[in-house]
């Protein structure tokens, strides 16, 4: 264990979160681990965990590199957290709000950096090995309704986000409600995503632009892994 980890550890945030969340049987594992300062606004909602648990499952608050020192978590919790597996790390400065009748979906090994807010108002979809890089947002929601002037239709305004597996979403991404990402997907950074890109079933699609379309086909990203660690190896030697 990293040294600099333990003493970083907010060890009320985890005895805290854990023994007021879950069961005892499940508590005492400490499946969830916090870093840094945290604040909970609100945990009025459900922590259900679906697969066995172990330490760390997921984890807030971890700062990496000194390029983005430790900030404040911020998490509210209102509806129902679901976590299907573990390996899961959301960044320092993170705000996540869930709220009631909302569900959050994690799978496994999602690697979130600093900064990102999850704001929910219906439901998020995260599939596994997810890369989600720094100050992404992701809102489920318009938050505030329109109406047609013409038809007098007045539209839904929450509409569930999903991001499937194997996805890399670049630096200050932003996902509007509705956004589907299929498997193996790159969205480039800065790029506003508000539709369905999974709909003609394609995986391995570049996205990108305001308003985001698909770029380019074919692309993955190398995860971390043996051919990772050989393509920074060839380009240290460039």
């Amino acid at each position: 264990m990293n040294i600099n980890n333990f003493f970083h550890r907010n060890w009320w945030a985890i005895f805290y979160f854990n023994f007021k969340m879950l069961p005892f049987k499940q508590a005492i594992k400490f499946p969830f681990d916090f870093y840094g300062k945290v604040r909970f606004p609100s945990l009025k909602g459900r922590v259900v965990i679906n697969c066995p648990v172990t330490r760390r499952m997921v984890e807030f608050g971890r700062a990496e590199s000194e390029i983005f020192p430790s900030e404040r978590c911020i998490i509210s919790i209102k509806g129902d957290l679901v976590v299907n597996g573990k390996g899961n790390s959301f960044g320092s400065g993170v705000i996540l709000e869930i709220n009631e009748g909302a569900i959050m979906e994690l799978n496994n090994d999602l690697l979130n950096a600093p900064r990102t807010k999850f704001i929910i108002k219906k439901g998020l979809y995260i599939g596994n090995h997810v890369r989600i890089s720094w100050e992404g947002q992701l809102f489920d929601s318009n938050f505030h309704y329109i109406r047609n002037r013409v038809t007098g239709a007045i539209p839904p305004i929450h509409k569930e986000i999903r991001i499937g597996d194997y996805v890399w979403i670049g630096n200050r991404v932003t996902l509007n409600k509705g956004t589907n990402i299929p498997n193996h997907s790159i969205v480039a950074s800065n790029s506003l995503c508000n539709k369905d890109y999974a709909k003609e079933g394609k995986e391995y699609i570049t996205i990108a632009g305001s308003p985001a379309k698909v770029v380019a086909e074919g692309y993955e990203r190398i995860f971390e892994s043996v051919e990772y660690k050989l393509c920074c190896e060839l380009a240290a030697k460039k």
